[in-house]
């Protein structure tokens, strides 16, 4: 996501190099100056810009430290909607007829680029505590896992409450059908470089 907006700020730093450089450099440079070194207005800018170049990698840098945590919160929202509900009520079809369509409305509405319609065939919630969730992309809450395909995830200690939807009917969004299925189970999940949960697996376990 945030690799696409680095063109927008090399765009808005090489901006700043020539405000800064610019007006330096017509100040600085004379004829004389240049018959006395044999140097040119670019060869000053030139220097100029080669000298700020620390200040402006330092600044790039941060600037794709902040997009990529953005990035990252961004994905684990995004999971937490999907995902997670704290204090469900009934656990029953409702609850998922429910769940889900407010789940998939919600979704589309903060994707940049929605899809088609569709009902989402197969959703779990897990229950309890974030702060547990997110421990299992850590030593205290989870161990490695390999998942059948070979990708790297992780999978809890311990076992959550879970409600997993499953779609049986119904057209998108506001009629999908859907039967409940409640479980104690552990979970498997992967997780992103800041350790925050970012994908549920549906199909392990």
């Amino acid at each position: 996501m945030y690799f696409s907006s680095i063109p927008h700020i090399t765009g808005l730093l090489e901006g700043k190099i020539h405000r800064a450089v610019t007006p330096a450099m017509h100040k600085a440079w004379s004829p004389l100056w240049a018959e006395a070194t044999g140097q040119t207005r670019d060869h000053l800018a030139g220097a100029m810009a080669l000298k700020m170049t620390p200040v402006l990698l330092l600044l790039l840098a941060s600037a794709l430290v902040l997009l990529g945590a953005s990035a990252s919160q961004e994905q684990y929202e995004r999971f937490l909607l999907q995902h997670f509900d704290a204090k469900p009520k009934g656990r029953d079809d409702r609850y998922c007829n429910n769940r889900m369509r407010y789940m998939m409305k919600e979704d589309r509405r903060r994707d940049r680029n929605p899809g088609p319609k569709v009902c989402k065939e197969t959703n779990t919630f897990i229950h309890g505590n974030s702060d547990d969730i997110k421990a299992i992309c850590t030593s205290h809450g989870g161990r490695n896992y390999v998942t059948r395909t070979g990708q790297a995830m992780r999978q809890s200690l311990r076992s959550f409450q879970v409600t997993t939807c499953t779609w049986h009917g119904g057209k998108p969004l506001d009629h999908c059908q859907y039967r409940a299925t409640r479980d104690s189970r552990m979970i498997v999940i992967a997780c992103d470089e800041h350790e925050h949960p970012v994908h549920f697996a549906e199909s392990q376990i």
